[in-house]
């Protein structure tokens, strides 16, 4: 995957950009103001605007300082250039997403505004992280065209994934007021079989000779509901 080069920041443009980037998460674009940006930078709005003339520039310079953080591991890519078995790949993938976008979630907000609040931001998380979705979403067309995942759609076996994770992680705590508390231990085994479940595949906690359902000892077989 491409990895662009970072331009050298002065200790307050990074400094503003951390500030920036904790609220623009927190609070959406519109609800973080530059002035309270400025203060958690320890700066005043002149020198923010001497660095960020627009709000818009400071957004996205702000996604842009965690888009070119997001990296797939050398051994995840060749899996997926190799057509390596879902049962392999799908984990691999999960932690890929988990690491990247939700520990913590700053990344996935600021996604999330860039799409629904900032003019032209959607641009520039395409050109980040397009060549990601390209390389995941071709493995599962090669899957599709081997029969591997039945009638699923390839684009949404590439999605389907994040949006699970997303609304798992996300609104768990809206609607049990309760902390989900998963570590990636649990979480990983946890998404992994539900999508494989969905695209029609055998799951991680069992694998299956002659006929018989036996436990895999690296996903023991879970007795509670996931």
């Amino acid at each position: 995957m491409p990895v662009k080069k970072k331009a050298t920041r002065t200790v307050t443009e990074a400094r503003i950009l951390e500030a920036a980037v904790q609220l623009f998460a927190q609070n959406g674009f519109k609800g973080a103001s530059t002035r309270d940006i400025a203060r958690l930078a320890r700066v005043n709005e002149v020198t923010l605007f001497r660095y960020f003339p627009r709000k818009n520039d400071l957004f996205c310079a702000a996604a842009e300082s965690r888009l070119s953080r997001v990296r797939m591991g050398r051994e995840l890519q060749n899996k997926l250039a190799k057509d390596a078995a879902l049962q392999i790949t799908v984990p691999m993938l999960t932690e890929f997403l988990l690491e990247n976008f939700f520990y913590p979630p700053d990344l996935l907000r600021l996604i999330f505004a860039a799409g629904s609040e900032v003019p032209g931001a959607d641009r520039m998380v395409r050109e980040y992280l397009g060549p990601f979705f390209d390389a995941i979403q071709g493995y599962f067309e090669r899957c599709s065209a081997k029969g591997l995942i039945g009638q699923v759609d390839p684009s949404i076996a590439t999605l389907s994934l994040a949006g699970v994770v997303s609304a798992h992680q996300n609104f768990y705590r809206l609607f049990t007021e309760r902390d989900l508390g998963w570590d990636k231990e649990r979480s990983v085994p946890a998404y992994s079989d539900f999508l494989l479940s969905a695209l029609g595949c055998q799951r991680l906690g069992t694998n299956q000779e002659h006929g018989v359902v036996r436990e895999n000892k690296l996903f023991p077989m879970r007795q509670e509901n996931i």
